[in-house]
């Protein structure tokens, strides 16, 4: 390949490499990074689970097509079912996936794609099929968390034991603030709307005290 053929090849390639690195024309940009309330699945059964994640960052009043992998292995190579949905303005551009044909008792993998951006992988596992029998069921249970209040460090100690299971008995906040001993305050008062609610539930309108210096 003479000198010239060679600087047009790498050229093109430099191009088109390029161009796979941009957004597409009409794909959403996000002012910040839109997947920063992570992912989360729930409510399995032996055939699938429930898949969620709210984008954030400036959205506006669009919808905004989302799409959603679910993969047999950690590194999202083998993918084995995928979609795309839409994350509404009505429901804070929250999406909720529903997924089924998976295997009974088995983990997998996940994530959502918006624009130019992609979730980090979840992971979640399926229920045993009914009637069978099982060599292990290790779950945890949480409940009602004052997030003034408390490092929630047990978490830390839920993921370490490699769990399969995880209820939620209790409230995920409290409206009020009450009592001394605060590691964090709420900025915003008591949420009466549903604005304040999401706000609330997002984390926006938390701050850390100034008189605590670190975790324990």
């Amino acid at each position: 390949m003479r000198m010239s053929e060679r600087r047009s090849f790498l050229q093109a390639a430099g191009a088109l490499a390029l161009s796979y690195s941009l957004p597409l024309k009409g794909q959403t940009r996000f002012s910040s990074y839109p997947f920063a309330l992570g992912v989360a699945s729930g409510y399995p059964s032996p055939d699938g689970v429930v898949l969620w994640t709210r984008l954030m960052g400036g959205l506006g009043p669009a919808a905004i097509p989302v799409r959603w992998e679910v993969a047999a292995d950690e590194s999202m190579k083998s993918i084995i079912f995928s979609g795309e949905t839409t994350a509404e303005p009505a429901w804070a551009h929250s999406v909720h996936v529903e997924v089924r044909g998976l295997e009974p008792d088995r983990w997998y993998w996940y994530r959502f794609i918006a624009g130019d951006a992609a979730s980090q992988a979840g992971r979640t596992r399926t229920a045993p099929a009914a009637g069978a029998e099982v060599a292990r069921l290790r779950f945890a249970f949480a409940s009602c968390q004052q997030y003034e209040q408390g490092w929630f460090s047990a978490y830390r100690y839920m993921v370490r034991d490699d769990l399969d299971l995880v209820v939620f008995l209790g409230d995920y906040i409290y409206e009020s603030s009450w009592g001394r001993e605060h590691v964090r305050k709420h900025d915003a008062g008591e949420p009466r709307t549903l604005d304040e609610y999401r706000a609330r539930y997002g984390g926006k309108a938390a701050r850390p005290h100034r008189e605590n210096v670190a975790a324990p």
